[in-house]
């Protein structure tokens, strides 16, 4: 066989060996979710191999289906976040400007009354002098 066959034979082995362990999908995959086609079709969830772009489908397991705990929309739950949600504006306005320095600091409405020390409070030696130390 002449060098050239041999060098044709060799490139091919080497293209045939690459084809068939290029990619065994073992790299990052990404989850694609499940879409509607142009069409209007549902496709469902699948891998995607970013190495080789082959996609196939994602297939669950699922125990159980979800319950839907609210459909619709209620009007009462919306007046009352509204709501907070103007109040938690004006408290954070409020601490804004009171950390600015533009508004005092609101004053406590309760204050602690110091305790009334008893006539005996002068025979109490402090900690401090009664320590010796090695010397």
């Amino acid at each position: 066989m002449p060098w050239w066959g041999l060098t044709a034979l060799m490139a091919g082995a080497a293209l045939l060996a690459w084809k068939l362990s290029a990619c065994p999908h073992g790299g990052p995959l990404a989850l694609l979710p499940a879409t509607a086609d142009l069409d209007g079709t549902m496709r469902p969830p699948r891998w995607y191999c970013d190495a080789c772009g082959a996609e196939w489908a994602a297939h669950f397991e699922k125990d159980q289906t979800p319950v839907r705990k609210f459909i619709g929309y209620d009007e009462t739950k919306a007046v009352h976040a509204a709501k907070r949600a103007s109040d938690l504006v004006d408290r954070q306005r409020s601490l804004a400007l009171q950390r600015a320095g533009l508004r005092p600091a609101a004053k406590r409405v309760k204050t602690v009354r110091e305790p009334v020390l008893s006539p005996d409070a002068a025979d109490v030696v402090p900690i401090g002098q009664g320590r010796r130390f090695a010397g």
